[in-house]
């Protein structure tokens, strides 16, 4: 009896947690949405309201067009973009504000959340008309959590030049400036100093591996499931360029940064206006933030990374592809 006993209090026990998590979760609900749905006393950004229809197919319905999220490939040229931003936040009547960032761009579903209360929280404070917002995470669907989406924005580069580039960035700053989650180990120090002894001895930090998870592009346009992480996996694939259809206006192309800022200046005027001009008079070179003593990839190595990163590279050209045609409808003023 006693036995029986202590199952039945095992199993009520149990039922009163689930209970707990269940409350939990509906009021972390309700805090966020009472949060993030309050009127603005400006009438401006305001909040980012219930989605009508969380279907990508009726997308526009499903918009926040007065919110800018720019959720940043690393070294892709993310800073020049971001510096922009802060120079025409003036003069365009918006605010750009930077998030937390962390050194985990995939998030649970909790810290999804988390990420949604604090964009809440800066709108409310917010006065501006329009804000943007940055942080290298990955895709958001904000509308699956009831929230309108914003308008999304990124920035990629040639996989191979990214791999370099964050390669030798990770010899002169190994961890930038971001928040450390619990669980999370440092990497080991780097052994190589360039990336062709890196791929000669197959260190796991140079070897990219079909169906093993790496933070390349792709995942910032395909979200936090485990699967977008997968290295040549095709869902991850199509699913980028479903969300960067419905859900990005503009994805520039580093190596074409002329052609990125002439669309972006075209289709997202009420944040990037007059950007053209700016970023001739203030910034020397495309390049801005380009890492100058890096030495440049070998044939070789290129040749490996290119044949092992076929997805990447299927993404990059279909941005190319699209940049390319978007540029093409836009009549610049001659001069």
């Amino acid at each position: 009896m006693s036995g029986s006993g202590g199952h039945i209090r095992l199993r009520l026990t149990c039922v009163c947690l689930a209970l707990a998590l269940l409350a939990y979760v509906g009021l972390t609900q309700w805090a966020l949405g009472h949060t993030l749905f309050r009127e603005h006393p400006g009438g401006s950004a305001g909040s980012l309201p219930l989605a009508a229809n969380s279907h990508p197919e009726d997308a526009s319905k499903s918009i926040n067009d007065r919110m800018l999220f720019f959720n940043r490939v690393p070294k892709s040229g993310s800073e020049m973009l971001v510096l922009l931003l802060q120079w025409l936040q003036g003069q365009n009547t918006f605010r750009h504000i930077r998030l937390r960032n962390s050194v985990r761009r995939y998030l649970s579903h909790g810290e999804q959340l988390d990420l949604a209360a604090e964009i809440g929280e800066k709108i409310f404070e917010s006065a501006e008309p329009r804000l943007s917002f940055d942080r290298h995470v990955y895709f958001t669907n904000f509308s699956t959590l009831g929230l309108k989406m914003p308008v999304y924005l990124n920035l990629i580069r040639d996989p191979v030049e990214k791999a370099a580039s964050r390669f030798y960035y990770s010899r002169v700053t190994p961890r930038p400036g971001a928040v450390t989650p619990a669980g999370y180990h440092l990497p080991a120090p780097p052994r190589f100093s360039t990336l062709e002894e890196c791929v000669a001895a197959h260190d796991p930090e140079c070897v990219f591996i079909s169906g093993q998870k790496y933070d390349l592009s792709i995942p910032y346009f395909c979200g936090h499931e485990e699967y977008c992480r997968e290295l040549n996996n095709k869902a991850a694939l199509n699913t980028a360029k479903r969300h960067v259809e419905h859900w990005y206006p503009v994805v520039g192309i580093l190596e074409d940064i002329n052609s990125t800022l002439a669309v972006l200046q075209d289709r997202l005027p009420s944040f990037f206006d007059g950007v053209l001009e700016l970023y001739y008079n203030q910034l020397l070179a495309p390049h801005h933030n380009r890492n100058r003593h890096r030495p440049r990839v070998s044939e070789e190595v290129e040749q490996i990374f290119r044949k092992n990163l076929t997805t990447e590279y299927e993404f990059y050209d279909f941005i190319r592809q699209r940049l390319s045609l978007q540029y093409q409808t836009i009549k610049l003023p001659e001069g």
